[in-house]
């Protein structure tokens, strides 16, 4: 479908504000040449197999785009499946999928296999943390002021039940979230939640930073969680490297893989001290009728039920399609992006939300908008009439604009180009 085309079907929506001529023009140029680096074979090869690359696509904070070999993967397996469920030739390919990715994801994020359950989303695996201690009255949990929904609610949910106390701590760019830790501990404090990445304001925690929180925290038995529904392949990740406890993630956003998956990495020392909520058929070694059951002893204990192997096996291809590119040399181009955007949108004289420090900065890039600007509007605008995908945040003044390895420099430039645009108009 073309863009004119998609451009009709929306042109009396009654949010569109105008667009310039030279804008409407430029958007119906040459697009392939328009936004890709011509010096960047490889990032041309990947932009033709990422159909939603058509598009300037910043929104893999939010849902990533896939590969075609990574759809294509969930449709041969469900259409493999179907030949004949439970005949034995099949079920036992199908039923090799689960053990083999989750051997994979050790692999390539520094833990071990028997340490990695395969979820269906960050918050399955945030759910699974939240309930790994019995609760009583008065305990309390830090999370951070930069949260998604999803690392909030189930602590609201727990306190509302168990009557918790739930303890803000500041994540905003540049605070020392490790002395933030220290202050805040209390005798009654029994789990630290905190994103690895913030979905907010684009900070990343360190490998120095959770290092010296896992430390101070072990002391005192205090449980050590990490939401990294943006870490892996948006920054580097290796859950040993880290020394949390445990650590939630998924498939559909930087790895770009299928909706529906995801992992929860728990440090194998600690499995048996973490509680079970959610169980059932697959998580026992052994069981009778007289109420005797063994647990596995590994953390696909968590996972339980009929699964969607096929969608499974397409998160497995999106670790092969990144690997096969080279994990390392996505994330050296996702920052040498964000450094090309920090430039470009401060010489234009505005300012940036997300920290700019290496280490700190992330391809969850979010830049600050004029006064006048509202990012919901702006984020509205871009989708609607140019076809560029953005976020919205907290901040109402804030968008997010996650920069993955297949974007360009171009597709930046441009996009900086529509929001300064619009952000001179008064009162949008």
């Amino acid at each position: 479908m073309t863009k004119l085309s998609r451009r009709n079907f929306i042109k009396g929506y009654t949010l569109i504000p105008f667009i310039s001529p030279a804008i409407a023009m430029a958007r119906l140029s040459d697009y392939s040449s328009l936004n890709v680096d011509s010096k960047e074979a490889w990032v041309r090869k990947a932009r033709r197999e990422i159909p939603a690359s058509q598009d300037s696509f910043f929104q893999t904070a939010g849902i990533g785009p896939s590969p075609k070999s990574v759809m294509n993967m969930v449709n041969k397996k469900l259409h493999f499946q179907n030949k004949g469920p439970v005949h034995p030739k099949i079920s036992k390919v199908m039923s090799a999928i689960e053990g083999g990715l989750r051997n994979k994801l050790g692999k390539t994020f520094g833990a071990e296999a028997n340490e990695v359950a395969l979820t269906h989303s960050t918050s399955e695996g945030i759910n699974i943390a939240s309930w790994a201690i019995n609760w009583n009255k008065g305990d309390e949990v830090m999370i951070t002021n930069q949260e998604h929904p999803a690392n909030t609610i189930p602590w609201y949910s727990i306190s509302t039940r168990f009557g918790i106390k739930i303890k803000r701590l500041n994540f905003d760019v540049n605070t020392d979230i490790v002395n933030e830790i220290e202050k805040n501990i209390t005798k009654k404090t029994r789990m630290v939640s905190i994103p690895h990445v913030s979905r907010n304001n684009g900070r990343a925690l360190t490998v120095n930073e959770s290092k010296l929180i896992a430390g101070i925290l072990k002391k005192r038995n205090i449980r050590y969680h990490l939401d990294g529904a943006q870490g892996p392949l948006c920054i580097p990740f290796n859950f040993h490297e880290l020394e949390c406890d445990y650590y939630s993630t998924c498939g559909h956003k930087w790895i770009l893989g299928p909706k529906g998956t995801g992992a929860f990495f728990c440090r194998k020392d600690i499995l048996d001290q973490t509680r079970l909520t959610w169980t059932g058929s697959h998580s026992h070694s052994s069981m009778d009728q007289l109420g005797n059951y063994t647990l596995l002893p590994e953390a696909r204990r968590f996972e339980f039920g009929t699964r969607a192997l096929a969608t499974f096996a397409g998160f497995d291809e999106a670790i092969n399609w990144n690997n096969s590119i080279g994990i390392n040399k996505i994330l050296k181009r996702i920052d040498q992006l964000v450094v090309f955007a920090i430039e470009d949108w401060t010489n234009r004289g505005f300012k940036v939300s997300s920290p700019t420090s290496i280490g700190q900065r992330s391809g969850v890039f979010v830049i600050q908008l004029p006064k006048n600007c509202n990012g919901w509007k702006i984020y509205e605008a871009l989708q609607l009439n140019d076809f560029t995908f953005t976020s919205p945040v907290d901040a109402p003044n804030d968008l997010r604009v996650a920069i993955h390895f297949f974007n360009t420099r171009n597709e930046i430039k441009n996009t900086f180009d529509l929001i300064s645009n619009y952000c001179v108009r008064e009162s949008f």
